[in-house]
């Protein structure tokens, strides 16, 4: 599940208060599409890299975009995953826009001290940690500052692993060290 929370947060901690669902995907009702849209300048075509810094654009409103990783899950202790989106990067090249998420860390995979995931404070200095992610949207890409194409989820398939070819790897490695410079460092976590 992709909502929109309202939030108010400081360095320390955030207060959660779940807005509405929304979609991630899709060329028309897709969070990212639309976000990225209102960027695009007529001379931007593929090969083009793109970033956008979720938390800092929701945030002017108030707002953070929370992913629940296992929506279904409810009844279960310690299946809630709520994730924070951070940034989102792509690459669109040769049809196709493979994407990095940067994503905060609420509940992972664990018993939450949180108990409603519609209004929630989390602490933190708790461990929130830091994760990516990698996907892609099928059917897209940019020519002259339009997007083209569907902007779809991929269909379920067993091979539904990111390709990365050399020019979207070295992209998407520059945009971690820059935001994240320790993970590549020995031992880092």
């Amino acid at each position: 599940m992709y909502a929109i929370y309202t939030t108010n947060q400081n360095t320390i901690s955030g207060k959660y208060v779940y807005k509405n669902e929304t979609a991630f995907f899709g060329c028309r009702a897709g969070i990212i599409p639309k976000l990225l849209r209102k960027q695009l300048s007529p001379d931007q075509s593929e090969p083009f890299g793109w970033h956008l810094p979720i938390l800092q654009i929701l945030g002017k409103e108030g707002e953070t975009f929370i992913i629940n990783l296992k929506p279904k899950n409810k009844d279960k202790k310690g299946s809630l995953s709520l994730y924070e989106l951070l940034d989102v990067w792509g690459y669109s090249e040769c049809g196709w826009t493979p994407a990095m998420l940067r994503l905060r860390g609420l509940v992972v995979d664990g018993d939450p001290k949180i108990d409603n995931p519609m209004s929630f404070h989390i602490d933190y200095s708790e461990g929130n940690s830091i994760i990516y992610s990698f996907l892609y949207f099928g059917e897209s890409t940019i020519q002259k500052g339009a997007l083209i194409g569907k902007w779809t989820a991929p269909r379920s398939s067993p091979t539904n692993s990111v390709l990365l070819w050399p020019s979207s790897l070295v992209y998407f490695i520059n945009q971690i060290q820059i935001t994240t410079p320790k993970v590549f460092t020995r031992g880092a976590g």
